[in-house]
């Protein structure tokens, strides 16, 4: 027996009553109406890099219109989340109701598909965070990049 194709809307009023999220979701949101989420997870596209941010550690947020796409800057203490897409402002209505759980980079073609929908789901084209991750691992390691001149270096704790 064939499937039969299901519209948009209706499937969007199926998603919302379900407990499984939507397969390839740009974002992900706490669902309980009295819950908030712990941290945002920011999600490559490639599916292999993934990083965690403390909504604890939480310090402001900006949105703007760029006019061919839209920003969203997400600071954390002293990191920050930079998001480009579009329709991204719902991404900023779940941050101020303190649901947001995760932003997920969309493949190419997937976020061509979704910008021909007319339903206005956001469209993350791009995560960028700074400072990188690896960054900050080689700073608390010691490792740190320094020009060689030839001098011992302090060691530190020491």
């Amino acid at each position: 027996m064939p499937e039969e194709k299901q519209s948009p809307f209706l499937r969007k009023i199926m998603n919302e009553r379900s407990d499984l999220p939507e397969e390839n979701a740009p974002f992900t949101t706490e669902r309980q109406l009295t819950a908030q989420a712990f941290n945002l997870q920011a999600e490559k596209r490639d599916g292999r890099h993934s990083e965690g941010f403390p909504w604890s550690h939480y310090a402001g947020c900006k949105w703007s219109n760029e006019g061919e796409y839209e920003r969203l800057v997400i600071l954390f203490g002293s990191r920050a989340v930079e998001i480009e897409g579009q329709n991204l402002r719902d991404l900023l209505d779940e941050i101020r109701e303190g649901k947001l759980n995760g932003v997920k980079e969309m493949v190419t073609s997937q976020a061509a598909l979704k910008e021909a929908n007319a339903d206005k789901d956001p469209i993350i084209r791009e995560i960028k965070i700074y400072p990188d991750f690896e960054e900050i691992l080689k700073d608390l390691k010691g490792e740190k990049d320094e020009p060689e001149t030839g001098h011992a270096r302090r060691v530190r704790g020491r």
